[in-house]
């Protein structure tokens, strides 16, 4: 096993948003824009990162040492969260210069946090590696590219230790045909658990949604910390566009906490309506996939839905003139669109129907591209985190990435 690649899914909020900080029902579903990792073992004590997305290249020596225990008992099944002290400790080990980035600092730290900990609960010490990470997704868009690298290290040094296991000819392939194979459902909850111990370095003490979704896969409800897979849900097509307009989420929350204070009869129902919606669309999803996916007016219903919370999202104002541009122009061809994630920019998914002609999303892009608009044609709800055995050529890989 002298290499491993694999890949995790970016995600998507298609409804909730906002209205899941006051204890309503969120859908959110894997989006497939996917992070992909490299790891390559060697004979020297060095590891080796390079990650191009971020202009991040270091070495650094494998015997890290947190001086404090990444598991409970050395248990790899029970991986602890990383204190502010051990967190301080790794950058201070890590030989990244003060002029790094935020986002390199964490990248770092999060995997060296993760090898230390894997490596001190495994029979052997973790050896030398390479490792190279390239994404799909973009930086810091509310896609969930911070899960998406979690998920990728936990998955890669934990098939390196030897804690999960697989082969090529695996069972568990993605499809009959594929080159793609997935790990045992607890497997991928250990995998999961650990990119959640990442994921709370990258981003603080987080909900676990973005690395569910990009473990497992597929869609799921969140709700007051509680979590439910939605195995139903089909995949489907959609258009995934970058406005390109930074937002901070944090001072969109607050905005609508200021009208929620203020506004709290009016903007009260308004949050149980966009629940009502959230519910609305995950059950119409579900009898899509129990009817083949053959209902236009099931269709129409989920377009309607999307109008519905753009609209009820304006309303808490978090919305955007960029966002509304984006509503706008795929309108103009029939299709529909809202906000993902905190709005205020960012990004829109544009739902893209069976038998929507290929010359329609083709124009809408091409308009979309020419107004300086990012964008994907993509789909949601399809597989999490995958091991790739074959080369580059079979997957939306760049060149030269797989052996």
């Amino acid at each position: 096993m002298d290499r491993i690649t694999v890949s995790a899914p970016g995600k998507v909020i298609l409804h909730g948003e906002h209205a899941v900080a006051y204890g309503k029902k969120a859908l959110a579903a894997s989006l497939n824009l996917r992070t992909y990792l490299t790891l390559t073992r060697k004979d020297d004590k060095q590891i080796n990162l390079h990650f191009p997305d971020i202009d991040l290249k270091l070495s650094l020596p494998c015997e890290i040492n947190t001086s404090e225990n990444n598991s409970k008992n050395g248990d790899v099944s029970s991986p602890i969260p990383a204190s502010d002290k051990v967190i301080e400790t790794l950058k201070e080990v890590s030989g990244l210069d003060k002029s790094a980035s935020s986002s390199q600092t964490l990248a770092v730290v999060s995997f060296l946090y993760v090898y230390s900990g894997i490596s001190k609960a495994s029979k052997n010490p973790l050896p030398a590696i390479d490792i190279e990470v390239k994404s799909e997704l973009p930086i810091g868009a509310g896609l969930g590219s911070s899960a998406s690298y979690s998920v990728c290290v936990a998955a890669a040094l934990l098939q390196l230790g030897n804690h999960i296991k697989q082969t090529e000819s695996s069972s568990n392939r993605v499809t009959d045909h594929s080159d793609q194979t997935s790990w045992t459902n607890d497997e991928t909850k250990l995998i999961n658990k650990w990119a959640h111990v990442s994921e709370n370095i990258m981003h603080g003490t987080s909900s676990g949604v973005d690395v569910s979704v990009a473990s497992f896969g597929g869609a799921i409800e969140f709700k007051k910390g509680n979590i439910q897979n939605l195995s139903e849900m089909p995949e489907t097509n959609i258009l995934l566009i970058n406005t390109k307009v930074p937002r901070s989420t944090r001072t969109l929350v607050s905005r609508v906490k200021t009208k929620y204070d203020k506004f709290e009869d009016i903007i009260g129902p308004i949050l149980d309506t966009i629940e009502a919606v959230t519910t609305r669309s995950i059950n119409t999803f579900c009898t899509l996939r129990e009817n083949g996916q053959s209902s236009s007016s099931q269709y129409k219903d989920l377009e309607a839905l999307i109008d519905m919370n753009q609209g009820l999202l304006n309303t808490l104002g978090v919305g955007h003139p960029r966002l509304d541009r984006v509503c706008e122009v795929t309108a103009c061809s029939g299709l529909h669109s809202k906000l993902t994630g905190a709005g205020g920019g960012g990004c829109a998914f544009c739902l893209i129907t069976p038998g929507t002609p290929k010359a329609v999303v083709k124009e809408v892009m091409s308009q979309l591209k020419d107004e300086e608009f990012e964008c994907w044609e993509t789909d949601i709800c399809g597989t999490g985190v995958v091991r790739h055995w074959s080369h580059s050529e079979h997957y939306n890989i760049p060149p030269g990435f797989l052996p």
